[in-house]
C-alpha cells in the first residue's frame, strides 16, 4: 500500500531552489482529485463556504437565479434552509435538448420576470448563475442580461460559476467579486470612508483596524457584508480609497481604480507582530498619518508569550489550509514564537515560497501534504499531533485539540493574533479537561419545517413560464449521484468525470455515508470486503474539455489504482462529457488496458433522477461482472446453499432509506430468510454470483430494470421478482406516523365530513406503495393515491396515481384535489397551494431534501 504523499519544508526549499517543478502530488492538474472531508472546500465551496451562490447573494436585496442542470444546483438545497438565503433562489434546470440546442438561452427572461414577480418586495439585483455547460457553449451572457433587464427594469448581472477555470488567470470568485462591485456607480467622492474588500462576511468588530483608521480621521468604513441596503452598498462607491485583504479581490479593486477613481491598497492579513506593525507604518506612510498601534501589539505579544511559556514543550501542532489565515505563514508564525509545527494540509504556491525557505531554515522536519492527492487516503495519523488548527486538519486528527479557526467572521492585524492564541488556551484548557471523546456521526434534521414566509402561491403561476423554472424546490438528487451510491460500497474508485463541483455535490450533500465514516479511510487488500470506496472528480480543466483530453484521464486514473487497492473503476458522466460527447465505452478499454482493473461507465448527465443513475449503476455492473460463473464442481448441494444466497435484493440506497430504515429491512430479511441467504447487491461477489439468485426483491424504481434483466437472462432459476415491501418493516419504521398521527386526523376529518379519506403520499414508488398496502388495511374506506417526482412503472401504479414533473404540478395537485393528508418531504412543504387545508406529514426522503 502507498503511504500518503508528503514532502518536508527542506526538500520542497531545495528543490524550488534547484528551479525544478513543483511536486505532481501538489499540483491539482496532474491527479485525479481526491474527494474527503478535508477537501471538501475545494469540492463544493458552495456547500461548505462561500462560493459563487452564497457570495452573489451578499448584495443586499439580490435574488440569484440558477441556469443549469439540476445537478450543479443540488447543494443549494442546504442554502435554501437557511433564513437568510432560503427565499432568495431560483432555479432554471436544464434538460438535455437545452443542452443541444442552447434553447434555454431564449427562458431566461421570462424566468427572471417570474422569479422577480414571486417576490414579496421588489429585488434590487437579479443575479444569474451561470455553470459549465454555458462556458463549453460559448454563451454570451451579457447580451442575455441585457435581454432580461429589458423584460424586468431592474440590473441583472452573470455570476459564473465555471468549476472548468477554477485555476484560470480569471476564477470564478475573482470573477464574482468584479461582478458584484461592478454594479457601484459614480459618487460624490468622501474624503472620510474608506472600503474593505475582501471577504463577504464582516471583519472581527475587535480589529484594531477600525481604531487605526479612524485616528487617521476616516469616519466612515464600508465593508460589504455591513451593508444593509442596496442604497448603503452603492455608498461604496463614494469611497477615497479601498483597502483590499484578500487576492481575490485585487482585480475587482483596480476596476474600480480605473472605473470609480478609488485608488487600491493591499493588506495581508498576518500573524507575526512585526510584520503587522510594518503593514502598518506602510500604510501610514501612504496615509501621511503614524498609527499608535503600540498598545495593541503589546497585548498580542504578550498573548503569544503567555501561550507559549506554558505549552511550548508539549505541543505538536498540525495545520490546514480551511483557516483564517495563510497557512504556511500561520505556520512560520508560530515556528518563530517557538511552537513546533508537525504538519500542513496546503497546497503552496509561488507566493508561498519565502515561507517555504524560512520554514526550511526553522523547522526543516516539518511535512506538507495535499488535501487533494489520491493517497491521503492512506494517511495515517501522526499520534503525537495534539492541536490541529483548520477544520481539515481537525478532520485528520479527531482525538487532538482541534481549532477550526474558519468561522465567518474574520480575524485580522493583532487583533488575529490575540484571538488565536486565546482560542488555542481554550481549546488544549478543554480537551485536558475532558475525556477522549469517539466522534460520532452528526444527526441529519430538516430545517424544513413549515413553509416559507409570505409564499408565493404556485397555483397562480401563468401556464406559459419556462418548462424546468423552480421556484421554491431546489433540485432533487440527480443520476450523477444516484450512480455514486451504487459504486460506493462495492470498494472501488468512482471517478466523477468532472471539473471538481458535480464530485462535491456528491460526497458533500448526497452521500450520507461518506459523510458519517470520516475516518474509514484505511486500505485493505485489493478487492476485500474491508478495501477502500475512493469517490474522486476528475479535475477537468477548460483546455482538457476543449481537446477532449482523454489520456490524460486514463494517466490519472493509471497512477491512482497503483497506489490505492481498488477493485474497479467507476466513471460517472457528467454534463461536461455529455456536452463534449464523451466516448466512454473507449475510455473504459483505454482504462482497463492501461490500469489494468476492470472499468465500467454509466452516461448521466445531471439532468435526470438519481433512481436513472442508479439503474445505470446496476445495469452497468451486472452486464461486467455477471458471467454466470459457477461454483467449484467440489462444492455439495449443502455446501452450495450455505455459501449461495437466495435473494437478491436490489435499489437499496441511502437516497430511498435511512439508516434506521435499511437496518430493519436488513434484519427482517435475515430473519426470515436465514443469515447469508440474502444478498443487498453491496459487494461485487453479489453481482458474480447473480445467477444463483432464486428471488428478487426490488425495494426501489431504481433496481426494477436490473431486475427484469437478471429474470430474462436467468427465467430457470429466477422463479420471482417482487416489488412488495413487507408490511412488518413499514410498520416498525413508521409505526408512529401510521398509528399516532395518521389515525388522530382520519378520526378528526371523519367527525367533520363523512365522505371518503382522502391520502397522498409522496415519495418513491415502491415505498409509496407499501406505506399504501399498510395504511389502506387500517382504514379500508380511504381513498389512498401515491404520487412522485421520480421514475414510475405502469405496472405499478394504481388508477389515480399522479406524476408530478416540478414543483408546479405538486402544486396543481394538491390546489385541484382536497387531500385531508399528504405525506411526504418536509421541504414540500415548500410548494403547498396557499389554500392547502389538510394536514402535512413528514415523510423524509433524502434525494429530496438531503435530510432524513
Amino acid at each position: 500500500m502507498t503511504r500518503a504523499y508528503s514532502i518536508t519544508t527542506k526538500e520542497l526549499a531545495d528543490r524550488l531552489r534547484r528551479h525544478e517543478d513543483m511536486p505532481a502530488e501538489l499540483r491539482t492538474d496532474a491527479h485525479l482529485i481526491c474527494n474527503t472531508p478535508a477537501a471538501i472546500d475545494f469540492n463544493s465551496p458552495g456547500a461548505q463556504g462561500f462560493g459563487v451562490k452564497r457570495t452573489g447573494l451578499a448584495i443586499p436585496g439580490s435574488i440569484m437565479l440558477l441556469i443549469s442542470p439540476a445537478c450543479c444546483g443540488r447543494n443549494t438545497a442546504a442554502l435554501s434552509g437557511e433564513e437568510h438565503y432560503g427565499e432568495r433562489f431560483a432555479y432554471l434546470n436544464l434538460d438535455e435538448n437545452d443542452i443541444v440546442t442552447g434553447r434555454h438561452l431564449t427562458k431566461i427572461p421570462a424566468a427572471v420576470k417570474a422569479f422577480a414577480a414571486s417576490r414579496p418586495q421588489p429585488p434590487s439585483v437579479v443575479l444569474l448563475c451561470l455553470t459549465c455547460v454555458d462556458a463549453l457553449l460559448g454563451t454570451d451572457m451579457e447580451r442575455v442580461c441585457r435581454k432580461a433587464e429589458k423584460a424586468v427594469n431592474l440590473p441583472v448581472r452573470p455570476c459564473y460559476m465555471y468549476a472548468l477555470t477554477r485555476e484560470s488567470v480569471r476564477p470564478p470568485m475573482t470573477a464574482v467579486r468584479e461582478t458584484i462591485y461592478g454594479l457601484l456607480a459614480p459618487r460624490k467622492k468622501c474624503p472620510t470612508q474608506a472600503n474593505i474588500l475582501g471577504f463577504f462576511t464582516p471583519l472581527d468588530g475587535k480589529s484594531e483596524l477600525y481604531a487605526l483608521l479612524h485616528q487617521a480621521g476616516l469616519k466612515k468604513i464600508g465593508e460589504l457584508a455591513r451593508c444593509q441596503s442596496y442604497e448603503e452598498f452603492q455608498q461604496l462607491g463614494a469611497a477615497n480609497f479601498n483597502l483590499v485583504l484578500a487576492d481575490e479581490a485585487m482585480p475587482a479593486a483596480l476596476a474600480l481604480e480605473k472605473r470609480l477613481k478609488i485608488p487600491a491598497i493591499r493588506l495581508q492579513r498576518l500573524y507575526e507582530t512585526d510584520k503587522i506593525a510594518r503593514q502598518y507604518q506602510a500604510l501610514g506612510n501612504i496615509l501621511g498619518h503614524t498609527f499608535a498601534d503600540a498598545a495593541y501589539r503589546r497585548q498580542a505579544e504578550e498573548a503569544v508569550h503567555n501561550f507559549c511559556s506554558h505549552w511550548q514543550a508539549k505541543l505538536h501542532i498540525a495545520i490546514g489550509s480551511r483557516v483564517n489565515a495563510n497557512p504556511f505563514e500561520l505556520a512560520l508564525a508560530l515556528v518563530r514564537a517557538g511552537l513546533h509545527v508537525s504538519e500542513i494540509f496546503a497546497l503552496p504556491s509561488a507566493a508561498d515560497s519565502f515561507y517555504i525557505n524560512r520554514l526550511a531554515e526553522l523547522s526543516p522536519t516539518t511535512c506538507i501534504y495535499s488535501n487533494l492527492e489520491p493517497t491521503m487516503l492512506n494517511y495515517k495519523e501522526d499520534a503525537s499531533v495534539n492541536l490541529t488548527i483548520g477544520a481539515d486538519a481537525c478532520s485528520y486528527h479527531p482525538q487532538a485539540g482541534q481549532l477550526p479557526w474558519n468561522d465567518t467572521v474574520q480575524p485580522f492585524g493583532y487583533a488575529a493574533v490575540t484571538g488565536l492564541f486565546a482560542a488555542m488556551e481554550r481549546v488544549l484548557q478543554a480537551k485536558a479537561a475532558a475525556p477522549a471523546k469517539t466522534r460520532t456521526a452528526p444527526t441529519a434534521k430538516s430545517p424544513y419545517e413549515a413553509a416559507p414566509a409570505e409564499a408565493f402561491d404556485l397555483s397562480q403561476l401563468s401556464p406559459d413560464i419556462p418548462a424546468g423554472l423552480s421556484l421554491r424546490l431546489p433540485p432533487f438528487a440527480t443520476d450523477t449521484s444516484g450512480a455514486a451510491s451504487v459504486f460506493y460500497p462495492l470498494h472501488g474508485m468512482t471517478v466523477i468525470v468532472d471539473a471538481g463541483g458535480c464530485a462535491g455535490n456528491i460526497c458533500g450533500f448526497d452521500e450520507p455515508r461518506w459523510q458519517e465514516n470520516p475516518e474509514e479511510r484505511h486500505a485493505k487488500p485489493r478487492g476485500t470486503a474491508n478495501s477502500i470506496s475512493a469517490v474522486f472528480s476528475a479535475g477537468l480543466r477548460d483546455m482538457d474539455a476543449i481537446m477532449g483530453r482523454d489520456d490524460r484521464l486514463v494517466k490519472k486514473i493509471t497512477q491512482a489504482a497503483k497506489q490505492l487497492p481498488v477493485a474497479f473503476a467507476g466513471l460517472v458522466g457528467t454534463p461536461v462529457p455529455a456536452v463534449i460527447a464523451t466516448d466512454f465505452r473507449a475510455l473504459c478499454r483505454m482504462i482497463e488496458t492501461s490500469a489494468r482493473i476492470p472499468a465500467i461507465a454509466v452516461r448521466a448527465d445531471g439532468t435526470h433522477t438519481y433512481d436513472r443513475g442508479a439503474s445505470g449503476a446496476y445495469t452497468a455492473l451486472l452486464r461486467r461482472f455477471d458471467k454466470n460463473e459457477p461454483l467449484p464442481a467440489e462444492k455439495s448441494a449443502s455446501a452450495r446453499e450455505n455459501c449461495q444466497p437466495s435473494l437478491g435484493v436490489l435499489g437499496l440506497t441511502p437516497l430511498d432509506f435511512s439508516p434506521a430504515a435499511e437496518k430493519n429491512l436488513r434484519r427482517l430479511l435475515r430473519q426470515k430468510k436465514g443469515t447469508g441467504s440474502v444478498c443487498f447487491f453491496d459487494k461485487l461477489a453479489d453481482f458474480r454470483q447473480a445467477s444463483g439468485l432464486q428471488e428478487l426483491l426490488v425495494v426501489s424504481p431504481s433496481g426494477l430494470a436490473a431486475a427484469r434483466r437478471l429474470q430474462k437472462k436467468y427465467p430457470a432459476s429466477i422463479t420471482a421478482v417482487s416489488t412488495e415491501l413487507p408490511a412488518e418493516f413499514i410498520t416498525m419504521t413508521w409505526e408512529e406516523t401510521i398509528d399516532e398521527t395518521i389515525a388522530k386526523t382520519a378520526q378528526a376529518a371523519a367527525k367533520k365530513s363523512p365522505a371518503p379519506l382522502r391520502i397522498l403520499i409522496v415519495h418513491q414508488q415502491v415505498l409509496a406503495n407499501g406505506l399504501r398496502h399498510v395504511l389502506q388495511e387500517r382504514l379500508p374506506q380511504a381513498e389512498i393515491l401515491t404520487g412522485t417526482f421520480f421514475l414510475q412503472d405502469d405496472e405499478l401504479c394504481a388508477d389515480g396515481d399522479l406524476a408530478f414533473r416540478g414543483e408546479r404540478d405538486f402544486c396543481a395537485a394538491l390546489h385541484s384535489q382536497p387531500f385531508a393528508i399528504v405525506l411526504g418531504d418536509a421541504l414540500l412543504r415548500r410548494a403547498l397551494p396557499k389554500d392547502f387545508a389538510g394536514t402535512f406529514i413528514d415523510l423524509p426522503h433524502f434525494a429530496v431534501s438531503g435530510h432524513y
